[in-house]
């Protein structure tokens, strides 16, 4: 097992039983995300969660929407050893920012990430890596070039656009896809290719790429490797549900464990080492995957590495 994702937005209370045995899970690990679809600096211990994931050896990476990143926050993650922190922003200006994410500011998240880098700075530390997730709709397309300005700004180097994945079930998104038919995309692309070069930033276009090609996901990923998430990917729910992958339907978990007793890191091996679970991977390795996978793909949200795609 290589990752270990770990996820408490079912809003059940965390047993900490569960909670010690990840940590223990985690020396066998190669990275940890201890966050599940939500915010993980809501979690009063976010820090000390991150240092007892460091401290079995493993990498840790968090997401976060920045707004809670505080300066003993900071502190704590630069202190505690943080691999990664991504910062996920979708807009350039501050009354865009606040339609798509409601609630966000953009200049406490400017001073936040600032502050972070101040104290970076103070303690010689490189780390935690800093990065920004963009998702990227119809109706923030024209500012991914400033984002790209932004990440200057805030000494990040890496950035990521990803389209917005597509939920049938909510008619208001259904606004926000981008596609072959968005015919400004193609040239904002190259605008902020001609950015990122210019200000030494890396950026990462290959899904959008993809959905603006109008590409046939089942041909891409017929001639690609099978998807590694339930080869290397675990997320636990504090629940005790079990998934191969953080887009996995949360109705259906592959395997279960009873946070009603003390959790052992052998329940977690059982349940890797279950007959679903393996019947899961038997199915991906032939390329018969389930609508799960299926859903995944069509969204482009699927893992893939560069000589994938190239």
């Amino acid at each position: 097992m290589c990752n270990i994702h770990h996820d408490d937005k079912s809003g059940i209370t965390i047993d900490h039983a569960l909670l010690e045995t990840t940590f223990q899970l985690a020396e066998t690990a190669h990275t940890v995300y201890p966050f599940g679809l939500g915010e993980p600096l809501l979690h009063p211990h976010i820090v000390s969660i991150v240092e007892r994931y460091k401290a079995s050896g493993s990498m840790v990476s968090l997401t976060t929407n920045g707004m809670l990143m505080n300066e003993e926050i900071s502190e704590g993650f630069i202190a505690g050893g943080l691999d990664y922190l991504a910062i996920s922003i979708d807009a350039a200006e501050t009354v865009l920012l606040s339609e798509i994410r409601k609630g966000a500011d953009l200049k406490k998240i400017s001073d936040n990430i600032m502050s972070l880098n101040r104290l970076k700075k103070a303690r010689q530390s490189k780390t935690p890596y800093l990065s920004l997730n963009v998702v990227v709709q119809a109706g923030n397309f024209h500012q991914l070039p400033m984002i790209i300005r932004l990440a200057e700004q805030w000494n990040i180097s890496s950035v990521t656009f990803s389209p917005i994945t597509v939920h049938k079930h909510i008619p208001k998104i259904q606004n926000e896809i981008v596609g072959p038919e968005f015919i400004q995309g193609k040239k904002i692309l190259e605008d902020c290719g001609l950015e990122a070069e210019a200000r030494g930033v890396r950026i990462d276009t290959r899904r959008l790429d993809l959905v603006l090609k109008g590409s046939r996901w089942d041909e891409i990923y017929r001639k690609t490797m099978p998807c590694p998430e339930p080869f290397r990917f675990m997320v636990i729910r504090a629940n005790g549900d079990i998934f191969p992958c953080c887009n996995w339907d949360v109705n259906k978990p592959v395997a279960r464990i009873d946070v009603s007793k003390r959790i052992s890191v052998t329940d977690l091996e059982e349940a890797w080492r279950s007959q679903k679970w393996h019947a899961l991977r038997e199915r991906v390795v032939l390329k018969n995957y389930p609508a799960e996978c299926r859903v995944c793909m069509s969204n482009f949200t699927r893992p893939f590495c560069d000589e994938e795609i190239a």
